[in-house]
C-alpha cells in the first residue's frame, strides 16, 4: 500500500496513476481525503430567503442583537403593577390598600405613572408601567371598588420580566455555518427580521451506467438509493439518466449534467473485471486525482475534477456506492458549511468487529437504545450489493486502517442513518 504523506517527493499525477492497472495498489483512505479537502472545489453561492423558506438551511451570515428583547419590562404573572415598596408590611390580616389607576392589556402602551398608594391592573406580557417595581399576583388580592387590597408584600422585581430577558444587545441570535432550527426563525422574527442570508442548496448528480439497467436486467436500486439518501433540507439530487457502458454515451451524459451540479457521482464503471469505460470518459473532461482507494466497500472510488467539481465514479452495487462516496461528501459539506451531512452518536459496540490490515472499513450496524445507551449490533456487510443489512441497519462505523478490529464493550462513534428507537 503507498501511504502519501509527503507531497513534495511523490506527485499527485503519480498517485492517480499507481492504481490504474487493476487497483492492485491501493490509495490510504486518509491521504484519499487530504487529497479531496486540498483541491479548490466549486461551492454554493449566498442567497436571501424569507423566514418561512429557512428551516434546514445553512446560514451564511452571522446576526447579533443590536437592542435588547424585549426593549421595556414586562409583567410575567396577571395580577397589580405597583411599587414594592408599598407592599412592605401587607399581610392577610393587616391588607395594603391601593388605589387602581387603571388596566393594561398586552399591547397597550401604558399612560398612567404609578405613583405613592397606587397601582395599575396589568396582564401577562404586558409592557410595565413607569413607577412600578414589582406586579402582585392576582390570587394574593382582592379587588373592592377601585380599590385593590394585597395581602402579602412583593420584592422588588418579583414577577418581572426585566428587558433583555431574551435576548441582549450583543446577543448572537443566529451563528454562521449553523444549522437553522425553528427556535432560531422565532427569535429572528422576534427581533423583526424577516429575510435571512443562506447557503443555496449542494445540487448533487447521479449518474447511473450499464447495459443491465437500460435493457431493465436488473432495476436501478443503487440510482434510488444515492438520489434519496443525499437529499436533504441544504441538499438536492439531480437524476442524470440510466447511460450505456461507452465511453461516449457517458461523456456526453457527463457534459449535460456537470454545469447544474455541484458535485457528480458515476456509478457503474470501476468494477474490476468489466470494461471501464468511465475512467477514459472522466478523465476526457477533466482531471483524475485517485483511483483505488483502501476502503471497504468500495476500494474501486475514482475522483476526478471536472470544472471545479468533484466527480466520482463508484461501484454499481448500492451499498458500495453510498459507503465509498458518503465521507467525502461529508467532507465537502463540513468544508463550506461547517456541519456534518450525517449526524454522531456515541454507542457501545455489543459484538466484536475484525477489520483486515490497511483498510479503512465502514461497518453497517444495528444501533438500539437500552437503559439510556445506545448499543450497536454489527451486521453482516460482506456482499456489497445486498441491500439487506443497509434496510436492517440504521448506523455506520468507521474502523480506521491501524485497526486490526474492535473489542466487543468498546465505545464507538457511529454515523446515524435511519431511525433509533429510544426507551
Amino acid at each position: 500500500m503507498i501511504d502519501i504523506t509527503d507531497k513534495n517527493t511523490v506527485s499527485r499525477e503519480a498517485m492517480a496513476k499507481h492504481t490504474m492497472k487493476g487497483f492492485d495498489s491501493l490509495l490510504s483512505y486518509k491521504s484519499a481525503l487530504s487529497i479531496f479537502k486540498d483541491e479548490k472545489w466549486l461551492y454554493p453561492d449566498s442567497i436571501q430567503l424569507p423566514l418561512i423558506n429557512a428551516p434546514g438551511k445553512i446560514s451564511s451570515e452571522e446576526i447579533i442583537s443590536s437592542v435588547n428583547v424585549p426593549d421595556r419590562n414586562k409583567s410575567a404573572m396577571d395580577g397589580y403593577a405597583l411599587r414594592s415598596i408599598d407592599t412592605l408590611n401587607a399581610t392577610p390580616a393587616n391588607p395594603v390598600k391601593l388605589l387602581m389607576k387603571g388596566t393594561i392589556a398586552a399591547g397597550d402602551t401604558p399612560e398612567e405613572i404609578v405613583k405613592d398608594g397606587t397601582c395599575i391592573e396589568i396582564y401577562t406580557g404586558s409592557i410595565m408601567p413607569y413607577g412600578s417595581d414589582a406586579v402582585a399576583r392576582a390570587e394574593n388580592c382582592e379587588a373592592m371598588g377601585n380599590y385593590i387590597y394585597v395581602y402579602s408584600s412583593v420584592n422588588k422585581g418579583e414577577n418581572v420580566a426585566p428587558a433583555g430577558e431574551d435576548l441582549k444587545t450583543g446577543d448572537t441570535i443566529l451563528g454562521k455555518n449553523s444549522l437553522i432550527y425553528p427556535q432560531n426563525l422565532a427569535a429572528l422574527k422576534s427581533y423583526g427580521i424577516s429575510n435571512l442570508n443562506v447557503y443555496g442548496n449542494i445540487s448533487i448528480g447521479i449518474i447511473n451506467t450499464g447495459k443491465e439497467l437500460i435493457n431493465k436486467q436488473i432495476e436501478n436500486s443503487t440510482g434510488m438509493l444515492l438520489r434519496t439518501f443525499y437529499t436533504s433540507s441544504f441538499t438536492d439530487t439531480i437524476d442524470g439518466g440510466i447511460v450505456d457502458d461507452d465511453e461516449k454515451s457517458i461523456a456526453i451524459a457527463v457534459k449535460s449534467i456537470i454545469e447544474k451540479c455541484h458535485i457528480l457521482i458515476v456509478t457503474g464503471g470501476s468494477s474490476l473485471g468489466r470494461r471501464d469505460m468511465t475512467t477514459d470518459a472522466l478523465s476526457g473532461e477533466g482531471k483524475m486525482l485517485f483511483s483505488g482507494v483502501s476502503i471497504k466497500p468500495g476500494r474501486t472510488i475514482a475522483l476526478f475534477n471536472i470544472k471545479n467539481r468533484p466527480v466520482f465514479s463508484v461501484s454499481g452495487l448500492p451499498v458500495a456506492a453510498v459507503l465509498s462516496s458518503f465521507m467525502f461528501v461529508d467532507s465537502y459539506i463540513k468544508n463550506i458549511y461547517g456541519v456534518n451531512y450525517i449526524h454522531r452518536a456515541s454507542s457501545i459496540l455489543d459484538e466484536s468487529i475484525h477489520n483486515r490490515a490497511g483498510f479503512t472499513t465502514f461497518q453497517i450496524a444495528r444501533t438500539y437504545a437500552m437503559d439510556g445507551e445506545l448499543h450497536s449490533m454489527p451486521l453482516n456487510t460482506k456482499v456489497s450489493g445486498n441491500l439487506s443489512a443497509i434496510i436492517k441497519g440504521n448506523s455506520i462505523i468507521k474502523i480506521d486502517e491501524n485497526l486490526e478490529g474492535i473489542p466487543q464493550g468498546s465505545r464507538v462513534n457511529i454515523y446515524i442513518i435511519g431511525d433509533i428507537k429510544w426507551d
